[in-house]
């Protein structure tokens, strides 16, 4: 018997998703829909048309969308805190971040798939506990809002800040030592040009030669020369090539704790390919050890294959924290499942960002349609606005990337997660008056002010910075070709 295979398993639950509609409403038919839509006591009030408009839905997308192509996740840590200060409630914030999601991850997951950059089987798995956790996270943030519509955004303004904090104390380091590598590879660089000058002016001259000699001089260089590039060549395309490779999403170290992850006895395991090299400590590539006659070590391919799987287990408790988080503040879900299957969990990037991206368009669209869609909390005025400006900030951000060093992309992440986490602290005095909180007005005023425009700032910033690469970039394309360039 033929059983199907996970990735139709996969496209059959996509696919089945709009058909559990009516059981959603059916089992939320406890709820009481309000008589009049639009009440100012109404935990169901639409919000007015004085949010923000499309053009500031836009920016605050391509905002997003550059930042997702930065980080290989959707973006939601600036969009809520954007929304949320360009008047939005909280929870209406989440749910058009959480709509903007299903749309972006939807057709981001397509591309992956053609491009065979998911893993079905892991997507379900992961598609479950997000599932799990979202749900969870939803029902406290709506049980929040029905008692204290405006203490609830004082609520998610804390969980915003309590993630980001956790999330800063893994980007800033991966900056420092980001900056730290390329500082030395610079310092290497010149000590060789210094090296190599030294060595030049060392050199004797040498007699001068009759051109008979000369000629037979260059041929043999000519000769040897060739001899060496067709060495190199050889030795190059024996050598392993990477099964994934993505200029949008590169491999990074793992942690060391990665190895002690792949390895540990926990049952059900999955196969997924890793970044973990064993036998780091012998220079000889595997290419070189046959090219001298060797063979490889049978426990060298044996601890090799110890690295090729993951358990299963850890990867969906990481899912179940990450959706919770997703549906109190827009974001986490992505961040947390491709910085720690990337790094803690040793795993090829590019593989993870389309296992991820489908993983994220169940569990988003499943919240959508089951939660923050069905009990009208998402704001339908800058949908249309954010979903067209990430769908061109994705795109500016994935060609600028290739002429920025990777330590400033970094760099600017870091910058633009203090500034948001900046925003939310200042924002909370604003809104534990509109709680009942007996704080003078002008102080709260002073320091929402001072907020906005510290994200302001840095939102410019990381995305001004990126659209100067991508501008850089095609007009260094569009320079003519240096005459003798082709020869």
């Amino acid at each position: 018997m033929k059983y199907p295979s996970a990735r139709y398993l996969l496209i059959l639950l996509f696919a089945a998703l709009p058909l559990l509609i009516p059981e959603l409403l059916s089992a939320n038919s406890n709820i009481k829909l309000p008589d009049i839509i639009g009440n100012i006591n109404n935990p169901y009030i639409l919000p007015d048309g004085g949010g923000p408009g499309f053009f500031l839905s836009a920016a605050i997308g391509m905002v997003a969308g550059l930042l997702s192509s930065a980080i290989g996740a959707g973006g939601g840590l600036i969009v809520v805190p954007a929304l949320m200060t360009a008047g939005i409630s909280g929870i209406y914030a989440i749910g058009s971040e959480i709509f903007r999601l299903f749309i972006f991850s939807t057709i981001q997951s397509i591309r992956m798939g053609f491009n065979k950059r998911i893993n079905y089987l892991m997507a379900i798995y992961l598609t479950i506990g997000t599932t799990i956790g979202g749900y969870g996270g939803y029902v406290l943030t709506k049980t929040v809002f029905f008692a204290d519509p405006a203490g609830s955004d004082v609520f998610i303004s804390s969980m915003i800040i309590f993630w980001l904090i956790i999330y800063s104390f893994i980007i800033i380091p991966e900056f420092r030592e980001a900056a730290h590598e390329y500082a030395l590879e610079l310092l290497k660089k010149e000590k060789g040009e210094k090296e190599a000058d030294a060595a030049i002016q060392m050199e004797q001259p040498t007699p001068p030669a009759t051109e008979t000699g000369t000629e037979n001089k260059n041929t043999n260089g000519e000769k040897e020369n060739t001899a060496e590039e067709t060495e190199e060549t050889k030795v190059e395309e024996a050598l392993p090539k990477a099964q994934f490779e993505d200029e949008l999403y590169p491999d990074e170290k793992p942690w060391e704790i990665a190895k002690t992850i792949r390895t540990m006895k926990l049952p059900p395991y999955i196969k997924f390919p890793g970044t973990i090299k064993s036998g780091e400590d012998d220079e000889l590539e595997p290419a070189d050890i046959r090219r001298a006659g060797r063979n490889q070590d049978l426990d060298t391919q044996e601890e090799e294959q110890k690295y090729d799987r993951i358990p299963i287990i850890p990867a969906v408790l990481l899912s179940v924290v990450g959706g919770f988080f997703m549906a109190m503040t827009g974001s986490g879900g992505v961040i947390l499942s491709f910085t720690i299957l990337t790094k803690g969990f040793g795993c090829v990037a590019a593989l993870v960002a389309g296992t991820d991206l489908a993983r994220l368009a169940l569990a988003s669209g499943t919240l959508t349609l089951g939660a923050f869609g069905l009990n009208g909390f998402i704001n339908i005025y800058c949908i249309t606005g954010l979903i067209f400006g990430t769908t061109t900030g994705l795109h500016l951000g994935s060609k600028s990337l290739k002429h920025i060093q990777p330590y400033r992309v970094k760099g600017l992440i870091s910058l633009l997660v203090i500034s948001v986490i900046l925003n939310r602290i200042l924002a909370l005095p604003q809104q534990l008056n509109k709680s009942g909180a007996s704080i003078p007005a002008g102080i709260t005023d002073a320091l929402g002010q001072s907020g906005m425009y510290i994200l302001i700032i840095g939102a410019a910033i990381f995305s001004g910075w990126l659209i100067f690469a991508f501008i850089s970039g095609v007009l260094e394309s569009l320079k003519p070709a240096e005459k003798g360039a082709g020869k």
